[in-house]
């Protein structure tokens, strides 16, 4: 999934000078609302992890910190495929506002917006991208500048312990009341969704695979002792599949409820895993 939008990225590729290197990851806390999803990449964590090959092997992710993506669905549907997503996010690391733009405009797939902030659109997929600050790349699939004023200017609204627990991830994923989800490999029934409050998944480093941490909001206690129930069968079936020994006691740690939330402990991915997840097609 993150894979797909790492090719929005792309259009920076050429970028070959290096600046002063900004550490504002602030756009992070304003992204989100209801419905959206709110990605977050610590790519300059990832290099350094046994995990570096997920990213692509290009200059710009040579230069990048940090990606974050928000993705605001526009269509019905579960589960809703990435095309119906718009997406908006930020790219931080060692990047000129002056360079940036000089590619672009030189870059014949862009045109320079009349409107707006600074800020150029690709003719053929219509993205849109500018660079508002040295250190930052701003880049959207809808209005540049409603987007501009989301992530730069308006009011932080993400809740302070979840900007944290992300930013202190390999990669963090969170939703606020999500009316449909992405494709995530496997399908949690569509009536367990309508009853989410809230996803926080965080993602780290263990031996040899991601460790997955997190919590899911549901709306009572019995909606939360049921996905938890749904999760632990799917682990069982997965662990069944691989011939791995089984233990139900181990595994039933890995998934518990509390009140009304699922507590996600340690639920290990391997690199094939995410490598799936990653490339896949929808």
């Amino acid at each position: 999934m993150i894979r797909k939008f790492f090719l929005v990225l792309s259009v920076f590729l050429l970028v070959s000078c290096v600046y002063t290197e900004r550490e504002d990851i602030t756009a992070l806390s304003r992204m989100g609302g209801e419905g959206k999803a709110v990605i977050t990449i610590d790519v300059s964590a990832m290099k350094e992890s046994g995990f570096s090959a997920l990213l692509p092997e290009n200059e710009l992710f040579s230069r990048l910190d940090r990606v974050s993506l928000e993705l605001a669905p526009t269509g019905a549907g579960y589960p809703l495929p990435l095309s119906d997503w718009n997406v908006t996010g930020t790219a931080n690391g060692l990047l000129s506002s002056t360079e940036v733009g000089t590619l672009l405009i030189w870059n014949p797939d862009f045109i320079r917006a009349k409107d707006g902030p600074r800020h150029y659109v690709n003719k053929e997929s219509g993205i849109s991208a500018g660079v508002p600050e040295d250190g930052i790349v701003l880049f959207t699939t809808s209005d540049y500048s409603d987007a501009y004023s989301a992530l730069l200017k308006d009011p932080v609204r993400m809740d302070e312990a979840i900007y944290t627990a992300m930013t202190d991830s390999l990669a963090a994923i969170y939703m606020d009341k999500p009316e449909t989800l992405p494709p995530l490999g496997f399908d949690i029934p569509k009536e367990t969704v309508a009853k989410i409050e809230s996803i926080l998944l965080l993602f780290g480093e263990g031996d040899g695979c991601f460790n997955l941490y997190g919590e899911i909001g549901m709306d009572t206690e019995g909606s939360a002792r049921t996905l938890c129930t749904f999760l632990r069968n799917l682990l069982i079936q997965e662990v069944r599949r691989s011939g791995e020994r089984l233990d139900v006691k181990a595994l039933s740690n890995i998934f518990t409820y509390e009140e009304s939330s699922v507590i996600i402990s340690g639920y290990k991915l391997s690199y094939d895993n995410v490598s799936a997840l990653l490339t896949k097609e929808n």
